[in-house]
């Protein structure tokens, strides 16, 4: 059944504002008819993840040349962005490059895409914040409803705003950008967003103490298991903080592919465990205990050697609250110089970062604050495209990075807290 349009976005369908508009519209009516949506619906913001910046393609793995066609036929004749756009995190900052070693990993300049991607978004109104966690600077309303594509934004907007957004591709999320809209499918009903797998937290497992690699750890084995199913967490503290919720999160769009969780008491459409269901039955239930746990913590973990040689906090990018943790854990003491110490954020929490000072004591122990990046990165992309530069061992707080370390590099991993990968940091040994 074709979509119903309005008269403007027949409009756009036409060609009526050129031929970038028309294409997206294009594409985003395909992929609602695909779906099943019966018309289109207004956003007020999307979430890009540009190929330009974010591909590792320049270190010399291009694009396929059809993707590339078909980005620059969506943008053609487009002079601005119809809502508010914010980008994810470049594979380098290109003002850093040098300093961080990146141009020792091949002949290819990995900056020159970079900043013409960079150049190119910024002159048709993007947000330059480069980041993962679009939610520190824009904040939705409940039932609001938003285009994306990075899987941390659209769990944590569906899960904690109650905004309404699906998991989209990337040249979705662009389309999205340019015409202001996106089909109604998916978590743009209220139907698709409720509860069907209920996550129950141990009494033998004290949620209050839980480290954020926990959250990680909780989020990344109930992925796994949900097999598509939108989880509804029922034990944990209805006090949880953006820095939790962000870890709890996470995962998910790892292990699971999941657009959003229920977590009973925080999210707001999740006040008692029945309407997060639905009132429905749950489909299935978990409980999750020291095993559970202990199993996660194994599957993010390869390394067997306790030697370090890089330790990885910032991914997602880190709030301001981390950087303070990572400053005081740092407490005075220095980095061992065998070890390279990432702490990945956004340019806004860095710049009052540096007016706490937290800043200045992790980069005066030796580690290093990057912006405008992904911060683990330069691990995967060293193992991926240079055996010479290849690292052995990263230690991470992160589930995500953790899982996209194992895959795509060939660097092992340690998994744990934050106290942990500061320690490891410091000593250049995993304790």
């Amino acid at each position: 059944m074709p979509l119903s349009l309005t008269l403007e976005e027949e409009h756009m369908l036409s060609g009526d504002y050129g031929s970038g508009v028309q294409k997206s519209m294009d594409l985003l009516v395909q992929i609602g008819e695909a779906f099943g949506a019966e018309r289109m619906v207004e956003i007020s913001s999307s979430h890009l993840i540009p190929y330009e910046i974010m591909s590792a393609s320049r270190f010399g793995v291009p694009p396929a040349k059809w993707f590339e066609d078909w980005v620059l036929e969506m943008t053609e004749g487009v002079s601005s962005f119809r809502v508010v756009t914010t980008i994810n995190p470049a594979i380098v900052n290109p003002q850093r490059a040098i300093e961080l070693g990146f141009k020792e990993l091949g002949e290819i300049d990995p900056t020159e895409s970079v900043i013409k991607g960079m150049e190119k978004y910024k002159r048709m109104g993007a947000i330059p914040v480069y980041t993962c966690c679009p939610f520190l600077i824009f904040t939705p309303r409940k039932g609001e409803h938003l285009g994306g594509a990075e899987s941390v934004a659209v769990a944590f907007y569906n899960t904690f705003f109650g905004a309404k957004v699906n998991r989209e591709s990337g040249p979705t999320a662009l389309a999205a950008a340019v015409t202001g809209r996106v089909p109604e499918f998916g978590m743009h009903h209220l139907d698709s967003r409720y509860g069907q797998l209920l996550v129950e937290i141990n009494r033998g497992l004290d949620s209050n103490k839980f480290t954020y690699a926990d959250y990680n750890a909780l989020a990344y084995y109930v992925g796994e298991k949900a097999q598509g199913r939108i989880p509804v967490f029922y034990g944990l503290s209805q006090n949880l903080n953006v820095t939790q919720i962000k870890y709890l999160c996470a995962p998910l769009g790892v292990s699971a592919g999941l657009p959003m969780c229920h977590i009973v008491g925080v999210t707001p459409e999740a006040p008692t465990v029945e309407i997060a269901l639905g009132g429905r039955r749950a489909e299935d239930k978990i409980e999750f205990g020291v095993e559970q746990l202990q199993e996660a913590y194994r599957q993010l973990t390869t390394a067997n050697d306790e030697r370090v040689d890089a330790v990885t906090i910032g991914c997602p990018h880190a709030t301001l609250q981390e950087l303070g943790e990572c400053a005081q854990l740092l407490g005075g003491e220095k980095v061992s110089p065998k070890v390279k110490l990432w702490v990945g954020t956004a340019e806004t929490i860095r710049f009052i970062g540096e007016r706490m000072g937290y800043v200045k004591a992790i980069e005066d122990a030796g580690g290093f604050v990057v912006t405008d990046m992904c911060a683990h990165s330069y691990s995967y992309c060293r193992g991926a495209f240079s055996r010479k530069h290849a690292l052995g061992t990263v230690a991470t707080n992160s589930a995500k990075a953790a899982h996209y370390i194992q895959i795509i590099g060939s660097a092992k991993t340690w998994f744990g807290s934050t106290e942990q990968c500061i320690k490891a940091a410091i000593s250049g040994r995993w304790q």
